[in-house]
């Protein structure tokens, strides 16, 4: 029961404390204002966690993992080729554009030169987590001769490039809103046609 409650209020604390961080940012966040938040007393948040540092780090962690997670969620057996890539490169795309993802992005950015090990730690939970996967992905389909890779790092690199196209910076710079569902599926779907021209073997082009 105490193990229960200890979670709970460290999940509590942790929403209250994702708000304010998406709000009004890392640096213009403070312990205070967490407490003030409803997230309960100064003293009862270090209890929880040491400084407002790890609490941002557990909150983006968890965020990024649970919404990463699904997407790259790749299959070890491939029948169709085309539609696995145009599957993930819609979640892909999704996921990139996501308000929340978005809003951590910045804040992760505007802290990196003060904080590196916050950049660092994103990294390695979106970007880098993510590429690993798909890097698995494409060898396993170069194995399974659907396609022709030499290099499996670029050829990563290249198709999460393809399905970001412009948007992902534009949405990131506040100059566009979120893609429509017809944005992102158009997008994708040239994407995959531009990568399977590149990539595909003969009986998959």
């Amino acid at each position: 029961m105490v193990t229960t409650q200890r979670t709970d209020k460290r999940t509590h604390i942790l929403n209250v404390a994702g708000k304010l961080f998406l709000e009004k940012g890392f640096a213009g966040t403070s312990m205070g204002d967490i407490a003030k938040a409803g997230a309960g007393s100064k003293g009862t948040l270090y209890t929880y966690f040491d400084s407002k540092e790890q609490l941002f780090e557990e909150y983006m962690r968890l965020e990024i993992r649970s919404r990463s997670t699904p997407v790259f969620d790749l299959p070890e057996e491939i029948d169709d080729t085309v539609s696995v890539l145009h599957d993930f490169g819609v979640r892909y795309l999704k996921l990139t554009t996501d308000p929340i993802v978005v809003e951590i992005l910045r804040t992760v950015v505007a802290e990196a030169v003060r904080f590196p090990e916050i950049s660092e730690l994103f990294h390695e939970e979106g970007p880098h987590a993510g590429h690993v996967k798909l890097k698995a992905f494409l060898k396993r389909c170069t194995e399974q001769r659907h396609l022709v890779i030499d290099d499996i790092e670029l050829a990563a690199s290249q198709f999460n490039r393809l399905c970001q196209a412009q948007i992902m910076l534009d949405f990131l710079f506040g100059v566009r809103k979120a893609p429509t569902d017809e944005e992102i599926d158009h997008i994708v779907t040239e994407a995959v046609r531009v990568f399977m021209a590149a990539y595909g073997s003969v009986a998959e082009k």
